[in-house]
């Protein structure tokens, strides 16, 4: 009888040459999203007909797989992953402005992955973004193509610099904003003694930044969603590079100008100069970021203090890549002190086994 069901149990039982399953889902799972996510924001520019920014993204992500290749012919390497290359071109190509010339965004592209990944780090994943580097490089290279400022002294010491950019039609207005608007005021803020002025809307849903990752903050904040639902990415570092970058625009931005203490305009600052496309995708990248919790932590704060150093009360062009480039360098400074911290525990560990060991042969 315990013969026949034991038979019973093998002959119902399945083998699998995939025994493991994921917690988290895979690199390639992630990959997959991003490029899926990534092409949302490219389908947009295209419904918008922005067909300067779609050539320039174009450019850059032929440069990206180009750089593959090279790698292939002159070192008789394998291929780059191909979903890789393809997201960390997209990535380029989003934060060059639409006017950049799209020869140089190849060049650019290409030898920038190429040298960094093949020649100086020689890995998967270098501890400096990728991405980041090329934005500046770019920068210095064409200057003249980003935008400017868009807030002086005069204007950031008024209550909202936001409302003065839109109403002097630096940010446009669409015809639905207004009737969105008055519906949120009467059925959501009313209950908070709240009304939004006209524009809001129209400044989530497309800024018109000839920068296209500064666009569609709407589609940014809906990609950090499926992003952070299910743990592919730590929601630690982003939320506290947010938390800190907003206190400090909160309090300080006017301020250090000679206005206002604690009237600083978040909603700009973090609406403006890609600072929800960044923390949503290039601030914790693959390489660089800590291990431990307290690192992340760390990390994030670090991250929101510099993005204040830097952007300011926000529409910086470039800040947010050398944000992230600083925030790489900080990563690796408190990675070095994990390690510190991993050795010691595992020689306390191995010291009470020692002496464990030692009391038993006694």
């Amino acid at each position: 009888m315990k013969n026949e069901l034991n038979d019973r149990k093998i002959k119902n039982s399945r083998i699998s040459v995939r025994p493991f399953v994921y917690n988290i889902p895979s690199i390639s799972a992630v990959s997959i999203r991003f490029i899926v996510l990534l092409m949302l924001q490219v389908i947009m520019l295209a419904f918008t007909k922005s067909y300067s920014a779609l050539i320039v993204i174009t450019a850059s992500v032929i440069g990206a797989i180009c750089a593959s290749s090279i790698n292939h012919l002159i070192n008789k390497e394998p291929f780059y992953n191909i979903t890789n290359m393809i997201i960390i071109g997209l990535f380029i190509g989003m934060l060059l402005p639409e006017n950049y010339p799209p020869v140089i965004a190849f060049i650019i592209t290409a030898m920038t992955i190429f040298i960094s990944r093949s020649i100086v780090f020689k890995g998967i994943n270098c501890w400096l973004n990728v991405a980041s580097l090329a934005i500046v490089i770019a920068w210095y290279i064409g200057k003249k193509y980003f935008p400017p400022f868009l807030i002086n002294n005069g204007i950031i010491n008024l209550r909202n610099p936001s409302v003065y950019l839109i109403e002097n039609g630096t940010f446009p207005t669409y015809s639905f904003d207004a009737s969105i608007t008055a519906w949120l005021n009467k059925y959501i803020f009313n209950f908070f003694n709240v009304t939004v002025p006209d524009g809001y809307v129209s400044l989530f849903w497309d800024t018109h930044s000839v920068i296209p990752a500064f666009r569609f903050n709407i589609l940014t904040i809906i990609s950090s969603i499926i992003i952070f639902s299910d743990n592919a990415f730590s929601l630690i570092i982003p939320s506290f590079f947010i938390a800190v970058y907003s206190v400090f625009v909160r309090l300080f931005a006017p301020f250090l100008f000679g206005g206002y203490f604690n009237q600083g305009d978040i909603i700009l600052a973090l609406l403006s100069s890609g600072t929800l496309f960044c923390a949503t995708f290039l601030i914790q990248w693959y390489g660089t970021i800590p291990v431990s919790v307290g690192g992340k932590v760390v990390l994030g704060v670090i991250s929101g203090a510099t993005a204040f150093a830097i952007i300011g009360a926000g529409t910086s062009p470039v800040g947010m890549a050398y944000t992230v480039l600083i925030s790489n360098i900080c990563c690796m400074i408190i990675r070095i002190f994990e390690e510190k911290n991993n050795e010691i525990a595992v020689s306390k560990v191995i010291d009470k086994l020692m002496t464990k060991m030692q009391g038993e042969s006694k």
